[in-house]
């Protein structure tokens, strides 16, 4: 599962086929026990938290949604890129 960003405690990833599924979204690592998942915007649809995995609080979630929202260009590319049949 390649990182695609990584900021202090968070570390966003893109897992891999056979794994992995749409929709197109990712999994933003909190420190050493959180996960953060969110949807990328499709169509009509914006950024959405989908999961919220361990010792997580709100202000990490926060956190997670803003660094997507930063790098959302670069993960996108990323997440067709793994996911290219």
């Amino acid at each position: 599962m390649p990182t695609v960003v990584r900021t202090g405690a968070l570390a966003v990833k893109v897992y891999g086929p056979p794994r992995e599924h749409p929709p197109p979204h990712v999994h933003v690592e909190v420190g050493r026990t959180g996960v953060v998942v969110l949807r990328l915007p499709l169509d009509d649809r914006p950024l959405e938290l989908w999961r919220v995995h361990g010792e997580v609080n709100e202000r990490d979630v926060v956190a997670a949604i803003r660094l997507v929202e930063a790098h959302e260009t670069d993960i996108r590319a990323a997440w067709e890129r793994i996911h290219a049949p």
